[in-house]
Protein backbone atom coordinates (compact mmCIF):
# COMPACT_ATOMS: atom_id res chain seq x y z
CA UNK A 1 0.00 0.00 0.00
CA UNK A 2 2.55 2.57 1.04
CA UNK A 3 4.83 1.32 -1.50
CA UNK A 4 2.26 2.29 -4.28
CA UNK A 5 1.42 5.45 -2.78
CA UNK A 6 5.02 6.66 -2.71
CA UNK A 7 5.63 5.20 -6.59
CA UNK A 8 2.45 7.79 -7.07
CA UNK A 9 3.73 10.59 -5.78
CA UNK A 10 6.92 10.50 -7.43
CA UNK A 11 5.53 9.76 -11.25
CA UNK A 12 3.04 12.89 -10.14
CA UNK A 13 6.26 14.46 -8.94
CA UNK A 14 7.39 13.76 -12.30
CA UNK A 15 4.84 14.92 -14.42
CA UNK A 16 4.50 18.24 -13.01
CA UNK A 17 8.39 18.90 -13.55
CA UNK A 18 7.68 18.26 -17.07
CA UNK A 19 5.34 20.27 -17.31
CA UNK A 20 6.05 23.08 -15.02
CA UNK A 21 7.57 25.34 -18.09
CA UNK A 22 4.24 25.21 -19.61
CA UNK A 23 2.29 25.73 -16.27
CA UNK A 24 4.95 28.43 -15.59
CA UNK A 25 4.21 29.70 -19.62
CA UNK A 26 0.57 29.52 -19.08
CA UNK A 27 0.38 32.00 -15.46
CA UNK A 28 2.74 34.56 -17.21
CA UNK A 29 0.76 34.74 -20.18
CA UNK A 30 -2.10 35.18 -18.29
CA UNK A 31 -1.03 37.93 -16.05
CA UNK A 32 0.53 39.85 -19.13
CA UNK A 33 -3.29 39.41 -20.81
CA UNK A 34 -4.87 40.63 -17.74
CA UNK A 35 -2.73 43.59 -17.14
CA UNK A 36 -2.80 44.79 -20.55
CA UNK A 37 -6.56 44.67 -20.35
CA UNK A 38 -7.51 46.31 -17.38
CA UNK A 39 -9.21 49.31 -17.20
CA UNK A 40 -7.25 51.92 -15.56
CA UNK A 41 -8.68 54.59 -14.18
CA UNK A 42 -6.81 58.40 -14.53
CA UNK A 43 -6.54 58.63 -10.55
CA UNK A 44 -4.59 55.00 -10.83
CA UNK A 45 -2.45 55.92 -13.36
CA UNK A 46 -1.79 59.05 -11.55
CA UNK A 47 -0.45 56.98 -8.20
CA UNK A 48 0.97 54.12 -10.32
CA UNK A 49 3.69 57.21 -12.14
CA UNK A 50 3.98 58.69 -8.65
CA UNK A 51 5.06 55.59 -6.68
CA UNK A 52 8.50 55.13 -5.19
CA UNK A 53 9.88 51.42 -7.03
CA UNK A 54 12.94 49.68 -7.43
CA UNK A 55 15.17 49.34 -10.32
CA UNK A 56 17.02 46.32 -9.22
CA UNK A 57 19.02 45.16 -12.30
CA UNK A 58 21.62 42.66 -10.00
CA UNK A 59 19.44 40.67 -9.17
CA UNK A 60 17.19 39.79 -11.98
CA UNK A 61 17.23 35.91 -12.46
CA UNK A 62 15.20 33.74 -15.07
CA UNK A 63 11.82 32.88 -13.72
CA UNK A 64 10.94 30.14 -12.12
CA UNK A 65 7.45 28.50 -11.65
CA UNK A 66 6.87 29.28 -7.99
CA UNK A 67 7.54 32.92 -9.13
CA UNK A 68 5.20 33.04 -11.33
CA UNK A 69 2.93 31.70 -9.18
CA UNK A 70 3.83 34.77 -6.49
CA UNK A 71 3.41 37.17 -8.96
CA UNK A 72 -0.28 36.15 -9.47
CA UNK A 73 -0.81 37.08 -6.03
CA UNK A 74 0.45 40.61 -5.93
CA UNK A 75 -1.92 42.84 -7.54
CA UNK A 76 0.03 46.00 -6.70
CA UNK A 77 1.22 46.70 -9.93
CA UNK A 78 2.56 50.16 -11.21
CA UNK A 79 0.93 49.47 -14.25
CA UNK A 80 1.78 52.68 -16.38
CA UNK A 81 1.18 51.94 -20.18
CA UNK A 82 1.38 49.28 -22.65
CA UNK A 83 3.46 48.56 -25.68
CA UNK A 84 2.49 46.81 -28.78
CA UNK A 85 3.89 45.64 -31.86
CA UNK A 86 2.06 44.15 -34.37
CA UNK A 87 4.69 42.29 -36.97
CA UNK A 88 5.82 40.45 -34.27
CA UNK A 89 2.45 39.67 -32.13
CA UNK A 90 3.52 41.29 -29.13
CA UNK A 91 1.55 43.20 -26.59
CA UNK A 92 2.48 43.78 -22.78
CA UNK A 93 2.07 46.21 -20.07
CA UNK A 94 4.45 48.57 -19.25
CA UNK A 95 5.43 48.17 -15.49
CA UNK A 96 7.44 51.30 -13.91
CA UNK A 97 10.68 49.94 -12.19
CA UNK A 98 12.74 46.75 -12.85
CA UNK A 99 12.19 44.09 -10.49
CA UNK A 100 11.38 40.56 -10.85
CA UNK A 101 7.96 41.21 -10.47
CA UNK A 102 7.46 43.53 -12.99
CA UNK A 103 9.50 41.32 -15.37
CA UNK A 104 7.21 38.46 -15.22
CA UNK A 105 4.22 40.31 -16.43
CA UNK A 106 5.16 42.68 -19.25
CA UNK A 107 7.96 45.65 -19.77
CA UNK A 108 9.51 47.19 -17.35
CA UNK A 109 10.94 50.70 -17.05
CA UNK A 110 15.14 51.22 -16.26
CA UNK A 111 15.12 54.81 -14.99
CA UNK A 112 12.97 56.73 -12.52
CA UNK A 113 13.37 60.07 -15.16
CA UNK A 114 12.14 58.33 -17.95
CA UNK A 115 9.09 60.00 -19.80
CA UNK A 116 7.31 58.50 -22.81
CA UNK A 117 8.15 60.51 -26.22
CA UNK A 118 11.10 62.31 -24.24
CA UNK A 119 14.55 61.26 -25.17
CA UNK A 120 15.39 57.64 -24.62
CA UNK A 121 12.74 55.39 -23.42
CA UNK A 122 14.26 51.91 -21.97
CA UNK A 123 11.96 48.94 -21.57
CA UNK A 124 13.45 45.99 -20.30
CA UNK A 125 11.70 42.53 -20.67
CA UNK A 126 12.57 38.91 -20.20
CA UNK A 127 13.67 36.00 -22.95
CA UNK A 128 11.69 32.64 -22.33
CA UNK A 129 11.99 29.57 -23.58
CA UNK A 130 8.47 30.35 -24.98
CA UNK A 131 8.75 32.42 -27.68
CA UNK A 132 5.68 34.22 -27.93
CA UNK A 133 6.03 35.20 -24.25
CA UNK A 134 7.15 38.67 -23.10
CA UNK A 135 9.85 39.79 -24.89
CA UNK A 136 11.04 36.82 -26.77
CA UNK A 137 9.48 38.00 -29.98
CA UNK A 138 12.10 40.66 -30.25
CA UNK A 139 14.17 38.13 -31.92
CA UNK A 140 12.27 38.24 -35.24
CA UNK A 141 11.36 41.99 -35.62
CA UNK A 142 12.86 44.23 -38.17
CA UNK A 143 14.01 47.53 -38.89
CA UNK A 144 11.45 49.47 -40.00
CA UNK A 145 8.76 47.61 -37.76
CA UNK A 146 6.04 49.98 -35.75
CA UNK A 147 6.53 50.43 -31.59
CA UNK A 148 3.57 51.84 -29.81
CA UNK A 149 3.45 52.90 -26.58
CA UNK A 150 0.81 54.41 -24.89
CA UNK A 151 0.06 56.48 -21.52
CA UNK A 152 -3.65 55.76 -22.45
CA UNK A 153 -3.84 59.46 -22.60
CA UNK A 154 -1.57 59.69 -26.03
CA UNK A 155 0.10 57.08 -28.40
CA UNK A 156 3.57 57.71 -29.25
CA UNK A 157 5.23 55.51 -32.70
CA UNK A 158 8.46 54.43 -32.76
CA UNK A 159 9.81 53.32 -36.16
CA UNK A 160 12.43 50.30 -35.19
CA UNK A 161 16.48 51.90 -36.82
CA UNK A 162 18.31 48.90 -35.13
CA UNK A 163 18.90 45.31 -33.66
CA UNK A 164 21.73 44.31 -31.99
CA UNK A 165 23.48 42.09 -29.60
CA UNK A 166 25.83 43.73 -26.87
CA UNK A 167 27.13 42.63 -23.37
CA UNK A 168 25.24 42.65 -20.14
CA UNK A 169 27.92 45.34 -18.91
CA UNK A 170 27.11 47.93 -21.78
CA UNK A 171 24.71 50.64 -19.61
CA UNK A 172 25.21 53.69 -22.44
CA UNK A 173 22.15 51.85 -24.36
CA UNK A 174 19.58 52.87 -21.11
CA UNK A 175 20.88 56.45 -20.58
CA UNK A 176 19.60 59.81 -21.91
CA UNK A 177 19.64 61.06 -25.16
CA UNK A 178 18.70 64.24 -26.57
CA UNK A 179 17.09 62.04 -29.47
CA UNK A 180 13.71 60.75 -29.14
CA UNK A 181 13.88 57.39 -29.18
CA UNK A 182 12.95 53.46 -27.76
CA UNK A 183 15.19 51.14 -26.34
CA UNK A 184 14.09 47.68 -26.43
CA UNK A 185 16.28 45.14 -24.27
CA UNK A 186 16.36 41.59 -23.64
CA UNK A 187 18.90 38.26 -22.88
CA UNK A 188 19.87 37.28 -26.40
CA UNK A 189 18.98 33.45 -25.68
CA UNK A 190 16.57 31.92 -23.28
CA UNK A 191 19.07 30.84 -20.83
CA UNK A 192 20.90 32.49 -18.47
CA UNK A 193 23.40 34.58 -21.07
CA UNK A 194 26.02 37.37 -20.47
CA UNK A 195 24.64 38.80 -23.73
CA UNK A 196 21.40 41.49 -24.64
CA UNK A 197 19.21 41.99 -27.36
CA UNK A 198 18.95 45.73 -28.26
CA UNK A 199 16.16 46.77 -30.09
CA UNK A 200 16.17 51.14 -31.00
CA UNK A 201 13.54 52.64 -32.74
CA UNK A 202 12.97 56.64 -33.13
CA UNK A 203 10.08 58.71 -32.65
CA UNK A 204 7.90 59.36 -35.92
CA UNK A 205 4.75 60.65 -34.41
CA UNK A 206 2.45 60.72 -31.48
CA UNK A 207 -1.24 61.74 -31.05
CA UNK A 208 -3.75 62.31 -28.24
CA UNK A 209 -6.58 60.21 -27.34
CA UNK A 210 -10.30 61.50 -27.88
CA UNK A 211 -12.90 60.96 -25.23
Amino acid sequence: MYKKMIITVFILFGLLLISSPYIKGGIIAYLSKSQSESALTVEQLKKNNEREVEFEFDSIEPPELMDAVKAGFDDQKAVIGRITIKSVDLELPIVKGTTNENLLIGAATMRSDQKMGEGNYPLAGHHLKQKNLLFGPLENIKTGAQIVITDFKKDYIYSVTSKDIISEMDADVIRQTNRKEITLITCDKAVKTEGRLVVKGELVDSFGHTN
